[in-house]
């Protein structure tokens, strides 16, 4: 890794696996998660593959991928439409049911079990 004059976090591994990070008492099940973040200078790079079981992804990103504010990311159901998976300022990664324009009890109905792709960068927070 080149090391970047004044980067905040400049001894971070490549990719990291979150999927047993994110689980923190949120009841996810692993079998179906994939989330890997890569922190670079101060941008988060992040891809997942989940099953939708509700509209909790997961809860309390690590500190150092944390968000600067909350982001919005490009998001894909399989055999769906495209939508929005949230990353709130706390860490928590949540899909947005509101751009699908359904209430997340009609989400949960109609896509539940369907995997969720989403991907996309943002600027995290620096220490």
């Amino acid at each position: 890794m080149t090391l970047i004059p004044n980067q905040p976090y400049p001894d971070l591994p490549a990719w990291e696996n979150l999927a047993s990070t994110l689980t923190n008492d949120w009841n996810v099940n692993l079998a179906g998660l994939s989330i890997q973040a890569f922190a670079e200078a101060n941008t988060v790079s992040i891809f997942g593959r989940v099953n939708i079981g509700s509209a909790r992804i997961g809860g309390y990103l690590p500190g150092h991928l944390m968000p600067n504010g909350s982001q919005g990311l490009t998001a894909l159901i399989m055999k769906g439409p495209s939508c929005i998976v949230e990353i709130w300022g706390g860490g928590q990664i949540v899909m947005s049911n509101f751009s699908l324009g359904l209430t997340e009890s009609q989400m949960i109905a109609q896509y539940q079990g369907q995997q969720l792709f989403f991907s996309g960068s943002y600027p995290r927070k620096v220490a």
